[in-house]
C-alpha cells in the first residue's frame, strides 16, 4: 500500500492513458515535501514565441494554445492507498471535480496512478533530489507555495480559485480576444527552474517568455521576478506564511 511517505520528493510523469487518449510528450512535474505539493504541466508543442518581447503579441489562438498548460498547488491526503490532490490555488480556476488517484507500484518500481473519479492511467518515475523544503509564501493577495531542493525548485502562485477558463479559453480558439483576463491569468505563474548561485532560472513556465531568465532570487528571503502579460517585469517579495490558504 502506498502512504505520504513514499510520495515525497521530485516525481516526472511518463505518460498518461485514458479511452481514446494517450500523451507521451507534455513536460508533467510534480514536487511532493511533507503534505505539500505543486505540479506543472507543460504541452511539447506550444506556439514559438522568439523574438517577442511580451506574450500580448500572440494572436487569440496561439494564446488559447499557451492555456493548454496547467499548474495547481495545494495538499495531499492519502488513505488506503487514495491520494487526494487538494488544491488550494489552480491556473485554471476551480476544478470541475475532486483529484482522486489510487497509488500502488508496478513490477518495476514506477508508480502508478490510477483515477478514481474518471478514467486514465499515468506512470510516474522518481527524480533524484535532496530533500526539498516547502516554503508557503505570499504576494499582495498571491498565494503559494515555493518548493525547493537547494538545486531545483518549483514555485506555484496565484488567487484563490473563482470560476473557471473553460468559456475564455473556447473563446479565444474562437479568435475572440479579452486582454484584461489575460492580464489577470498572467499574473499567475507556474515554474519549475535551477539556482545558479542567488538567481533562480526557469526551465518551464505557463509563461514561455520567462524560461531561460531570472525568475527567483534568494537571499534573506525570495523575490519573484514576474513577468506580466504585456511584458512589464516586476520583483516582488514572496512574504513567508506560517500555513498555504485553503481553496
Amino acid at each position: 500500500m502506498t502512504g505520504q511517505a513514499a510520495l515525497q520528493g521530485h516525481w516526472h510523469r511518463e505518460w498518461i492513458r485514458a479511452p481514446g487518449f494517450e500523451d507521451y510528450t507534455t513536460q508533467v512535474h510534480w514536487l511532493q515535501a511533507g503534505d505539500l505539493f505543486a505540479d506543472l504541466r507543460i504541452p511539447a508543442e506550444r506556439p514559438d514565441v522568439r523574438g517577442l518581447s511580451a506574450l500580448a503579441e500572440l494572436p487569440a489562438f496561439d494564446l488559447s494554445r499557451l492555456l493548454e498548460a496547467e499548474g495547481f498547488a495545494g495538499h495531499t491526503t492519502v488513505q488506503d492507498g487514495r491520494c487526494t490532490w487538494h488544491r488550494h490555488i489552480n491556473w485554471h480556476g476551480v476544478p470541475p471535480q475532486a483529484d482522486i488517484g489510487q497509488m500502488w507500484w508496478d513490477v518495476d518500481g514506477a508508480l502508478i496512478e490510477d483515477g478514481v473519479l474518471s478514467e486514465y492511467r499515468e506512470l510516474w518515475r522518481r527524480q533524484e533530489m535532496p530533500a526539498p523544503q516547502v516554503h508557503p509564501v505570499r504576494a499582495g493577495a498571491q498565494t503559494g507555495l515555493l518548493i525547493d531542493s537547494g538545486s531545483l525548485f518549483v514555485l506555484a502562485i496565484g488567487p484563490v480559485p473563482s470560476g473557471d477558463t473553460t468559456a475564455f479559453r473556447a473563446a479565444l480558439a474562437a479568435g475572440e480576444r479579452n486582454d484584461a483576463a489575460l492580464h489577470a491569468q498572467f499574473e499567475s505563474e507556474y515554474l519549475l527552474g535551477h539556482w545558479d548561485g542567488r538567481f533562480g532560472i526557469a526551465a518551464l513556465s505557463t509563461n514561455p517568455l520567462h524560461e531561460g531568465h531570472v525568475a527567483l532570487e534568494r537571499g534573506d528571503g525570495f523575490t519573484w521576478h514576474a513577468l506580466a502579460f504585456d511584458g512589464r517585469e516586476t520583483a516582488r517579495p514572496l512574504d513567508p506564511v506560517q500555513v498555504p490558504v485553503d481553496a
